[in-house]
């Protein structure tokens, strides 16, 4: 993610993969879970050596000192992070498909949505950056990172099209209508 950052910064140009992509890549990392989980219970010691699906050992902890294989898979990580961001955590990561599996047992959406999310507004769907918000507007939890960039939109009278309609009309002394139609048009950069 510091790549990327840092790449961002360096005005690289970014590139978004596709939705009907995107929607059809991340089941790879739940593929890779239950691949490992499957090896496990026959070796363990099997299951840890695929384990090096996982690029931060060979990246970090031996600062690239293994056999080609594991460095050219490493490298390729980091040069396609540089355009498109955190890939590895979106498609790849079996830890992070893990730790997804519980937030089909949540409670509580603890993430705010308007009836206008999705239909007129997209504007936090363009900025989601994992893409975990659909086209149509709802959150897809399992992939949400919970970065809390939508609820920033969501709460900024000055960037969400609905609360900028809405604060408009407050400031002419009447009530806003609301009406899709009224709602303003943000760029998204």
């Amino acid at each position: 993610e510091l790549i990327n950052e840092i790449a961002r910064k360096l005005k690289v140009p970014q590139y978004t993969v596709p939705f009907a992509w995107h929607e059809r890549l991340w089941a790879i990392k739940y593929i890779i879970l239950l691949v490992l989980f499957g090896i496990s219970l026959e070796s363990m010691a099997t299951a840890e050596r695929m384990a090096e699906v996982e690029p931060f050992k060979t990246a970090i902890t031996l600062h690239f000192d293994r056999t080609w294989p594991f460095v050219t898979y490493a490298v390729l990580l980091l040069v396609v992070n540089i355009f498109t961001r955190k890939v590895y955590c979106r498609y790849l990561c079996p830890l992070g498909a893990a730790l997804a599996l519980p937030t089909k047992l949540r409670v509580f959406d603890w993430l705010k949505r308007r009836k206008e999310c999705g239909n007129p507004c997209r504007l936090c769907d363009k900025e989601c950056e994992v893409q975990a918000i659909h086209p149509d507007g709802h959150i897809n939890y399992m992939e949400c990172h919970y970065c809390l960039d939508c609820q920033m939109t969501y709460f900024d009278d000055h960037k969400c099209p609905p609360l900028i309609v809405k604060r408009r009309g407050k400031r002419r002394g009447h009530n806003a209508p609301g009406h899709p139609e009224e709602i303003p048009v943000v760029q998204v950069n």
